[in-house]
């Protein structure tokens, strides 16, 4: 969960991925990343914020249905806009933005922030592919500050299968346990109640099953020709369920008009998750079955530490200021701070030309990083991005209408 606060010193008059009272009083300008609840402090609140909020053309339909009272400005991944920044208290200044795909959900982005004296990252959470990697350095992203999501920075975390592989292995525990018998039924009991969408569509093509969801759930999908073919509202015609947590270990209570099939013989639940899956080497099984007809699939939206170590390093020699956008404690940011130095240090003091200093890693201080409200954190577990107040909102979601971005022209 983030831990983020909202504002960042160098660029005074923006907030990003926090929405609250504090943020609101010194900003101007605001970033949201992706729509995960602990990125939206404060944006539920019925005043609309002081300034546009600007986020992907997929996060900005799914706002505008739950908030509209807020003015959107939707910006297509990879644009870069010109803007003028003028905070409350200090000068106007000119800022370059450019949206990079981050690749946590749908819609998600990374916000490359340019002045005349900055070059920021925030990052947000993600997880990319070689193909984005790529693109950073081709979009000339040259950060030498980074906020980073350190979500899984931890050595037990170095190694997740690629969500292909994950996707794959969930869609074949569903085929062979729909096709033993014609009343079994499969509960997806996903992470988070937004973000597993392409697993659904993936589930929906190749099983050829419509997926249940309730209609409050199933308002924001409505906007979106690619799942079309993808849900249902019919509770007792579907085989595959993901209803929010109300078909969730053995229950299948949307299928009440069929009493026959509410037999937890014949209901497979499958929870992908990352948390539990500490010290996973390549090779190993990322799948495992639980107690009954409980199945954990291995499938994660942040990026190991693995991962995270040749993101940066993509990043280098420019990047020398790594801030942690989620710190449960001070003993955890010290701790992922040594380890960040451990994995980056040798690597990039290898390069230092001769007479020149080796290259040194500063992480911020927890202290800038406290929140304003309380963070639900569990040792051990995962946390849900939504919750379950926002189902009875659903129901009445209505957009607002849009403003488009002023752009530069592309690189």
């Amino acid at each position: 969960m983030s831990t983020f606060p909202g504002t960042v010193p160098e660029l005074p008059g923006i907030g990003i991925d926090r929405f609250d009272q504090p943020v609101r009083d010194r900003a101007t300008l605001f970033f949201l990343s992706h729509c995960h609840v602990d990125h939206m402090q404060g944006l539920p609140d019925a005043a609309p914020l002081p300034g546009p909020l600007y986020v992907s053309p997929h996060s900005a339909v799914i706002v505008g249905l739950r908030y509209p009272q807020h003015t959107l400005v939707p910006v297509p991944v990879r644009e870069q806009l010109s803007l003028t920044v003028r905070p409350p208290a200090g000068p106007a200044y000119e800022l370059c933005v450019r949206t990079v795909p981050a690749e946590h959900c749908p819609g998600s982005v990374m916000f490359y922030f340019e002045t005349k004296t900055v070059r920021l990252l925030y990052t947000g959470d993600f997880r990319l592919s070689s193909a984005s990697l790529t693109a950073i350095t081709r979009y000339r992203v040259r950060p030498t500050i980074v906020y980073l999501d350190s979500t899984f920075l931890d050595r037990r975390y170095a190694h997740f299968p690629s969500r292909q592989a994950s996707m794959d292995r969930i869609v074949e525990l569903c085929s062979r346990w729909l096709a033993h018998d014609r009343r079994n039924v499969v509960a997806l009991w996903p992470p988070a109640s937004y973000g597993s969408e392409e697993l659904f569509c993936q589930l929906a093509g190749r099983l050829h099953q419509r997926i249940h969801v309730y209609a409050a759930q199933r308002e924001p999908y409505n906007h979106f020709a690619v799942l079309d073919d993808v849900f249902t509202d019919d509770a007792a015609g579907a085989r595959i369920h993901a209803c929010r947590g109300k078909t969730l270990q053995h229950e299948g209570a949307c299928r009440a008009a069929k009493p026959e099939e509410k037999h937890p013989d014949f209901v497979m639940t499958i929870r992908p998750t990352a948390r539990r899956w500490c010290n996973l080497r390549p090779g190993e099984p990322f799948w495992q079955q639980g107690s009954g007809n409980l199945w954990y699939v291995c499938y994660s939206s942040h990026a190991s530490s693995t991962e995270l170590v040749d993101f940066l390093r993509s990043l280098q020699p420019d990047v020398r200021d790594i801030r942690f956008s989620v710190v449960a404690d001070e003993l955890d940011r010290v701790g992922k701070e040594t380890l960040l130095r451990s994995l980056l240090e040798p690597a990039g003091n290898e390069l230092v030309p001769p007479g020149e200093e080796p290259q040194r890693l500063h992480c911020l201080p927890l202290g800038a990083f406290k929140a304003k409200a309380k963070l639900k954190q569990a040792a051990g577990k995962e946390s849900d991005s939504e919750t379950e107040g926002d189902h009875a909102e659903d129901d009445e979601l209505h957009r607002r209408p849009m403003k488009m971005a002023r752009r530069t022209g592309s690189d």
